[in-house]
């Protein structure tokens, strides 16, 4: 229990002078959390069915490491969408179903499918308290995910499900605090000849975040958590992370935050106590048009791969580019390494980028050309792997509303 009471007593120390720093001329205020919609905003009930098709060439199907014969084929995807909405005065609820149907022309036995569903809602209690819950799920044939912290590209079957929870209250004009409650489950096919490295488990913890606006701009951010997380046959593990970081609105186009602290894992049958440094980093500018968000974290991780804990590195970015009225770009790149606090334990730097170029024949009718491409490398003789798809979609999305 001492690793428990090593965090909390640093972090109390800051979030008590967060409370009581003056708003120095603060002008913004989190006291409305999530503005209800005006009166003139749709409310009620929409449902949007979506359909897109695909066809694409994968260049390694069986995601196998260089040097070792690792077959392409014509993918053929049928990727059926929908998602019901209803917005009211006091809250928000949110379905919606993702799946892919996955065909490939010459190797059929690798036919599969992919799953994701998710559901969220909102519920003000009060002008100034939300309560709020999510749990999104996927059912996928690779451990590709990037859900999948310091797991290989293996193609075997994998289940994800991440449930959060909470409470958001206003304490002030200028004072906010989230407390929020998440558990993870995270499974892998027991028939797989990769059972050695891929462990499965679940974790849950708690997250605790202060918000004080001090000035018109500025907004100074303290959070707080913990997780516990059990690892299938190899073991559990308690990690802690506290930092403190401010968020600054550079103009009403650009947006940064940064937050440092610390990064604590507790004592385990797999190690002793550890304590590390946990960043975080981003930045947001919205163009006229365009968008570009970049990020960057840095903290432990408990691993559902080998049954161990790792420092997790993970930058990420995301640009949309309308070119012209019914032209434009996306892309997106995510970049993280994991490294083992263990010995033996692989090392893994993976990477996933994709690229659209759209255009929209009607608001309801896209047509869109896409590059998909993964690489990772453990670090080892034979151990770096690359994916790439190429190829073209059709998608088509029509919202209805529900009376």
């Amino acid at each position: 229990m001492r690793a428990f009471r090593f965090l909390p007593r640093c972090l109390g120390s800051v979030l008590a002078a967060l409370l009581a720093a003056p708003p120095a001329a603060a002008q913004d205020s989190n006291f409305a959390l999530q503005p209800r919609p005006a009166a003139a905003a749709a409310t009620g009930w929409t449902f949007t069915p979506s359909l897109l098709y695909q066809t694409a060439w994968d260049d390694n199907v069986l995601l196998r490491g260089r040097g070792d014969q690792s077959p392409g084929d014509v993918l053929n995807l049928v990727n059926p969408r929908a998602d019901l909405h209803f917005l009211g005065r006091k809250g928000m609820f949110d379905l919606n179903y993702d799946g892919g149907f996955l065909f490939y022309r010459r190797l059929t036995t690798l036919n599969s499918y992919d799953q994701h569903g998710n559901v969220q809602a909102r519920r003000h209690l009060t002008p100034h308290v939300v309560l709020f819950v999510e749990n999104s799920a996927a059912i996928v044939p690779t451990t590709e995910l990037v859900d999948f912290i310091a797991v290989p590209f293996i193609r075997t079957g994998s289940k994800l499900d991440a449930l959060r929870g909470g409470v958001e209250a206003a304490l002030s004009k200028f004072t906010t605090i989230t407390a929020t409650y998440e558990f993870q489950w995270v499974q892998f096919n027991r028939d797989s000849v990769y059972n050695a490295f891929l462990r499965g488990g679940h974790s849950n913890g708690g997250t605790f975040l202060l918000r004080r606006a001090v000035s018109e701009r500025t907004t100074i951010l303290g959070t707080y958590d913990i997780r516990h997380a059990i690892v299938a046959d190899g073991g559990t593990f308690d990690v802690q992370n506290a930092d403190v970081g401010i968020e600054r609105k550079l103009s009403d186009a650009t947006r940064i935050f940064a937050a440092g602290g610390v990064s604590y894992l507790g004592v385990s049958d797999r190690g002793p106590a550890r304590t590390g440094p946990s960043l975080r980093a981003g930045l947001t500018h919205a163009y006229e048009r365009a968008t570009v968000d970049l990020s960057y974290a840095r903290s432990y991780v408990p691993a559902f791969g080998f049954g161990g804990t790792y420092q997790n590195q993970e930058f990420s970015a995301r640009v949309h580019v309308p070119l012209a009225r019914r032209l434009y770009v996306q892309s997106s790149a995510s970049y993280r390494t994991t490294d083992p606090l263990i010995a033996g334990d692989l090392s893994l730097k993976s990477l996933w980028i994709e690229g659209v170029a759209g255009y929209a024949v009607q608001p309801w009718l896209h047509l869109e050309a896409f590059y998909s491409g993964t690489h990772q490398d453990t670090q080892r003789a034979g151990g770096q792997i690359d994916r790439s798809r190429i190829g073209f979609q059709i998608s088509t999305t029509t919202p209805m509303r529900l009376r």
